[in-house]
């Protein structure tokens, strides 16, 4: 059985989980959109400025080592995280929160960009926002379920051993190093990729 089958699998087994962090992430981004039309003028004017300033960069838009290993850092942080708070009682909601965090996060950047920049906020959205997310939004909501899976198999005590117990974490942890592994591309393209796509649109 070859990975696709395997993936596919574990997605029609878990269904309603992966419909529900769908619910709370698109949550998440129409919360972030909403407020990115509600900041204070100085919040509001802030972003802006930066944001004229990388327009008026545009051209000099360079890939450094510096932004990979932030972008990898961050991602690494996250699945870390994420992975720690499946083997916790109280890991569930605050997965679910994470979820919504990087959503909101999401909604407020788009929404803010086209809201300020109109058509070319939202080139710039697509091109440096989008192409990282379609690795990055898949693979966070795949580990989020597979971190609930494996809190609530915890807290329900449905093992008869330890040595099934460290099967499963086993497997839990491989799982979730090859899900690292994927957010990794998406640092990969956040920081080469996004930044060409970028100057592309604002050149």
């Amino acid at each position: 059985m070859n990975l696709s089958t395997m993936y596919k699998q574990h997605i029609r087994a878990n269904l309603f989980k992966y419909l529900l962090m769908i619910v709370i992430f698109g949550l998440g981004v129409a919360a972030g959109e909403f407020k990115s039309g509600d900041l204070g003028t100085e919040t509001r004017d802030h972003l802006i400025a930066l944001i004229d300033q990388l327009i008026q960069n545009g051209t000099s838009l360079t890939v450094s080592k510096g932004a990979l290993f932030s972008a990898a850092g961050s991602q690494i942080k996250t699945a870390a995280l994420m992975w720690f708070l499946g083997m916790t009682v109280v890991g569930v909601p605050l997965i679910l929160g994470l979820i919504f965090a990087r959503a909101f996060s999401l909604g407020f950047t788009l929404g803010f960009l086209v809201k300020e920049k109109s058509s070319l906020g939202l080139l710039m959205g697509i091109s440096s926002v989008i192409p990282q997310n379609l690795i990055y939004v898949p693979f966070m909501l795949t580990a989020a379920v597979v971190c609930v899976n494996f809190s609530l198999f915890l807290v329900r005590g449905r093992f008869y051993s330890r040595a099934e117990l460290w099967q499963n974490f086993v497997l839990y942890t491989l799982v979730m190093i090859g899900i690292t592994i994927m957010l990794l591309v998406g640092a990969v393209v956040e920081s080469y990729l996004s930044p060409w796509l970028l100057s592309l649109i604002i050149g």
